[in-house]
């Protein structure tokens, strides 16, 4: 069984999250299907309405 010490679990989530970024990363269609969606889901828009700037995320520090 395997041992469910804090640092066995941390390390298998690790090893799981390297598993799956290599996946994803030499995956192309899996990759054209996630960005597609994060552009459908509003995350990367290219459009604008009427003739507006596209909003920026600015950081401004007032004081």
């Amino acid at each position: 069984m395997f041992s469910q010490s804090t640092p066995a679990q941390l390390g298998r989530m690790l090893v799981l999250l390297i598993i799956t970024l290599v996946a994803v990363q030499h995956c192309q269609p899996l990759l054209d299907a996630l960005a597609k969606h994060a552009t459908s889901g509003g995350c990367h828009q290219q459009n604008t309405m009427d003739g507006e700037q596209p909003m920026h995320h600015h950081h401004h520090m007032h004081q």
